[in-house]
């Protein structure tokens, strides 16, 4: 019995390690990946070259070599590749020194690099990846930004007088990239292609950017892209479905990225003098509404975060690579951390975090913040109350960071959330917060209000916003009633009718910032109280 229990235990172990050598020899083993153990500290632009800087613990590198690796926006990683573009002798220090081509067919504007080690003929990535974070500094303009007032309107050219009138320092407007590709005539050459854009579109630009400039406004462009068939490949290819409001930008794909690149660059070299100036950009309308807002797929918020950051760095490099003092922002709604029904529809806070993880971790930049901080619910013009059904909703409006909205009331929880370390600007500063959006409405069916009764939130609610030092700008939303807001939401916003009359609101626009004493407590009997200090206010 031993004897024949013996016999049977070895070949059990003979049958196991044959099977074991057999799966060797059958199934290709697969490199074991390096650790990545090298941080990119420095990807900037000197000069005519990128200079890339690597610290670390050494990571096992057979060679004792380092291989750096360019990868376009629209590259997931290195994958196969053998053709490295520069080398360096591994070590706890290492820096990588590579042409720029700067708008040349190798232009290395847009992309990141990456390190890696060689084993067994195969390229391992040992460090994170990071874009060049100073496209600036190859820009040959430089433009001064106007801060005449904090208070600014969405704007309409054809009233464009009444902003130095009104003492706007701000004039909010809308494009729509998808427009440019839809006929020819001017134009472009970039990075040795040439585009030509729809000369009718760039002619209309032209008027109102010069327009608002000669205003002495500091012009905010809201970069957004329509569903067109013929101009689907500006849309990402799991985006490409009508019936959005707005679609994000195609940075997945080589020829939608190439051209939303040169379209970037485009517009902010003509725009930056003698055409007029945009100061400021705002890449997407409240991009957290995935859907229908900023349509990139029927993805997590996660993986929306992380295509927006690409986005995002696509075009913040081709404005800032033009003009060195324009200012770029990613935009948020009011839902703070709200969620509905919509599960396209994500919280503005998670979004945002995820976006500035995804920006630090591939070389943290200059944006900045634009928020829409509209009462609620948005036809609710005295906003500093809740109407029945929202009063005892848990969290609705309130100043802490798990406040589901975010209104006029409470824009400390923006703020105070901004000033985390992780949040900060490159400089360590708090970043540029600007109000985008904020509107009141003279006419609601379901909620009482009037023109006078919207002078009032205007006024309070610019005094709240004015009072915050972390906010540069207010746009009161809008400069004349906009059809399809008044019929669809119930919103009659403008300090103009939709005939173009002047409303109540008009000069108290106009006076809202001073200490005009017709208008400095116009508010004070419509809010309940007997002085701006009952509520915090001078």
């Amino acid at each position: 019995m031993q004897k024949k229990h013996w016999t049977q235990k070895t070949a059990k172990l003979v049958f196991a390690l044959l099977f074991a050598m057999i799966l060797t020899v059958c199934i290709p083993t697969e490199t074991l990946a390096a650790d990545v153990t090298l941080t990119v500290s420095n990807c900037v632009i000197t000069g005519q070259n990128v200079n890339v800087a690597v610290t670390g613990a050494v990571p096992q590198a057979p060679d004792g070599m380092y291989y750096l690796f360019e990868l376009k926006p629209y590259e997931e990683g290195i994958g196969a590749r053998q053709n490295y573009c520069a080398t360096a002798p591994a070590a706890g220090t290492a820096t990588f020194s590579v042409p720029l081509d700067f708008n040349t067919a190798n232009s290395k504007l847009y992309s990141r690099f990456v390190v890696a080690v060689s084993e067994n003929g195969v390229f391992v990535p040992v460090s994170n990846e990071s874009y060049i974070t100073n496209p600036e500094a190859v820009a040959t303009k430089a433009t001064g930004y106007p801060m005449r007032s904090k208070k600014g309107l969405t704007a309409d050219w054809q009233y464009s007088a009444d902003l130095s009138a009104l003492g706007a320092g701000y004039a909010s407007y809308e494009l729509d990239v998808s427009r440019f590709f839809t006929g020819g005539g001017t134009n472009y050459t970039y990075n040795g292609k040439t585009y030509s854009f729809n000369s009718g579109v760039v002619s209309e630009y032209d008027i109102v950017c010069k327009k608002f400039a000669n205003e002495g406004c500091n012009v905010i462009m809201v970069i957004k892209n329509s569903f067109n068939a013929a101009t689907a490949d500006l849309i990402p290819p799991m985006a490409r479905v009508p019936g959005k409001n707005c679609y994000a930008l195609n940075v997945a794909e080589q020829a939608g990225a190439e051209k939303v690149a040169a379209l970037m660059s485009f517009l902010a070299n003509r725009y930056s003098g003698s055409n007029g100036t945009i100061h400021t950009w705002i890449i997407g309308n409240e991009v957290n509404n995935n859907s229908p807002w900023h349509y990139a797929g029927d993805v997590g918020e996660q993986e929306f975060s992380a295509y927006y950051a690409k986005e995002f760095r696509l075009c913040y490099n081709a404005i800032k690579s033009q003009n060195a003092g324009a200012r770029v922002f990613i935009n948020i709604d009011q839902r703070w951390m709200h969620t509905d029904s919509n599960a396209l529809a994500y919280p503005g806070r998670n979004v945002l975090d995820h976006f500035a993880q995804e920006i630090n971790a591939a070389g943290n930049i200059d944006w900045g913040l634009s928020i829409h901080p509209h009462p609620v619910p948005l036809f609710n013009c005295r906003f500093w109350t809740l109407p029945p059904g929202y009063s005892g909703m848990k969290n609705l409006v309130v100043h802490s960071d798990d406040t589901r909205m975010v209104n006029p009331t409470n824009l400390d929880v923006v703020t105070n959330h901004m000033a985390q370390p992780f949040l900060l600007s490159p400089s360590g500063a708090v970043r540029h917060i600007l109000i985008s959006e904020m509107g009141f409405t003279s006419a609601n069916p379901s909620l009482p209000t009037d023109q006078n009764i919207q002078a009032a939130a205007m006024q309070y609610a610019y005094k709240l916003a004015a009072s915050n030092p972390f906010i540069e700008g207010i746009v009161i939303h809008r400069q004349i009633d906009h059809a399809s807001e008044v019929a669809n939401d119930g919103m009659a916003v403008g300090i103009r009718d939709a005939g173009g009359a002047p409303k109540v609101s008009f000069n108290m626009f106009k006076y809202m910032d001073t200490a005009d004493p017709t208008y400095a407590n116009f508010a004070l009997p419509y809010i309940g109280v007997s002085s701006w200090a009952d509520v915090g206010l001078n």
